[in-house]
């Protein structure tokens, strides 16, 4: 049995991507699933907070995903996901920030603000431009390969992966826009849909979809 243990739920894009990192690394782990909407009482022994992704290692538990998987990189460093220079490190974590205090809540307030057209017509230009902005000032200045930090894949492409993948449940339900100027974010996801890790943790859209629709449900009961 693995030493590693990682409580997940398979319709959370935050474990997915603590996944995604133990695969990139090639860690064995056990997969604990939790239905989040039915946790079991042990639970809140093992996430004070009551939420995915938990790591559990040498006796330890740690919880917050994007934490998890810095801990991943510096506990296990043969497969580095991080920069060793300090600028590009600290450049990584600026596109993490940005995927965790920009755009992402710009996806989220496509669910919030689903029933007003006029707040919806903004958060669709707000979409455009977060989208635009990686174009701009990542991918196009980006001369050195596919990734988000250049040849080698790193935490900063799983962080953003997950959210990525569930973009089509976005364009069905939210009428959510992907803009043709983004052919090098294209490029990248093309590349990001190749990985092992991406193909082991993977939903198609109709999930997302299914799954929105469900939360919207709950949300209105």
């Amino acid at each position: 049995m693995s030493e590693i243990k990682i409580y997940s739920f398979d319709k959370c894009p935050f474990a997915q991507r603590t996944r995604m990192v133990l695969i990139e690394k090639n860690l064995p782990f056990e997969l604990i699933e939790i239905d989040v909407y039915n946790k079991p009482d042990w639970f809140a022994s093992v996430s004070p907070y009551g939420k995915v992704p938990v790591l559990s290692h040498e006796g330890h538990t740690i919880y917050e995903s994007a934490i998890i998987n810095e801990y991943l990189d510096e506990r296990f460093p043969e497969t580095p996901l991080m920069p060793t220079d300090h600028f590009e490190r600290a450049n990584a974590r600026i596109w993490i920030d940005y995927c965790s205090n920009h755009y992402l809540p710009a996806c989220t307030r496509l669910m919030r603000d689903r029933n007003d057209p006029e707040k919806q017509k903004k958060n669709h230009q707000n979409i455009k431009e977060k989208l635009m902005f990686i174009e701009t000032e990542c991918f196009q200045k980006n001369k050195d390969g596919l990734f988000w930090m250049g040849e080698k894949i790193s935490l900063v492409d799983l962080h953003y992966a997950p959210f990525f993948e569930r973009f089509g449940a976005y364009e069905h339900l939210f009428d959510a826009k992907w803009p043709k100027e983004c052919r090098k974010i294209r490029s990248w996801w093309d590349a990001m849909q190749d990985r092992k890790s991406y193909l082991e943790t993977f939903s198609p859209t109709e999930s997302h979809i299914a799954t929105y629709s469900d939360m919207m449900q709950r949300i209105a009961s």
